[in-house]
């Protein structure tokens, strides 16, 4: 079995053991934990699959191991790794397995404020069954208590939602291709060839830099979705970093999920 289709197969087999009801459909954990981008992708079209940075084998890795110790009962590591590992790189499932063990006090303080507040950051991407999810556990708060849920959820907007993530990558990209080609994305990779430091292969220039436009185009088209700004300019040689940040840092103090 390919090891990202392994680690799909645990994930949705630990998911069923865990109980919960909205998450018991294969083809629901397929879209939500977003490993297999191809069929989620052909499934979640309104959203698309998140272009966030590849999964590598060490992902994949680290994916299988905290599985293996959330099966082994060792919730305190689990926590940890889903936490400080995966949560931050945008892994949805590690999200709401953030939110699910505050919630139940399994390897971690019970904090059910906490546990809503990742609920809600897994739910951005607009799956059904992490929203489920997120709305029952806002529907039993008091006024108070959603007060305290929204702080909590500003905060780890601010860090880890989709749309922060997407832009520092973007930011990246344009700083690597810049410091090679001049103020513009476009030419000067030519014949040269270019070691990928992210595959190790050898491409030409023209292939490399081609592929950080693509990559650029796909995270500013995902982000026009998620900010709701359907005119916002994809085009890699005209993004202006500091705009978008403005935007960004705007919509992540925006509570638009209750």
């Amino acid at each position: 079995m390919h090891q990202s289709t392994r680690t799909l197969y645990r994930r949705i087999c630990r998911l069923r053991r865990l109980g919960r009801s909205a998450f018991i459909n294969k083809l629901s954990v397929l879209i939500a934990v977003g490993v297999c981008l191809t069929a989620a992708g052909a499934v979640a079209e309104s959203v698309g699959p998140f272009p966030g940075s590849a999964v590598n084998s060490r992902t994949m890795r680290v994916q299988e191991m905290v599985e293996e110790l959330f099966e082994q009962g060792d919730y305190e590591r689990a926590h940890f790794i889903y936490r400080n590992e995966l949560a931050p790189i945008g892994d949805k499932y590690a999200q709401y397995m953030v939110g699910y063990m505050c919630w139940t006090g399994t390897g971690v303080g019970e904090d059910s404020i906490l546990a809503s507040a990742w609920y809600r950051l897994a739910a951005e991407r607009s799956y059904k069954e992490f929203q489920n999810e997120r709305d029952l556990i806002l529907a039993g708060f008091t006024a108070a208590e959603l007060l305290h849920s929204d702080t909590q959820y500003l905060q780890l907007r601010r860090q880890y939602s989709d749309v922060v993530l997407l832009l520092k990558l973007i930011e990246a990209d344009i700083d690597l291709s810049r410091a090679r080609t001049g103020s513009r994305l476009s030419g000067g990779g030519g014949s040269v060839t270019i070691v990928d430091a992210r595959t190790g292969s050898s491409v030409s220039g023209d292939q490399y830099f081609g592929q950080i436009r693509r990559r650029i185009t796909a995270r500013l088209k995902f982000m026009a979705k998620q900010l709701h700004m359907p005119d916002l300019n994809t085009n890699p040689d005209k993004v202006d970093i500091d705009e978008l940040w403005r935007i960004v840092n705007e919509f992540v103090e925006t509570i638009t999920d209750r």
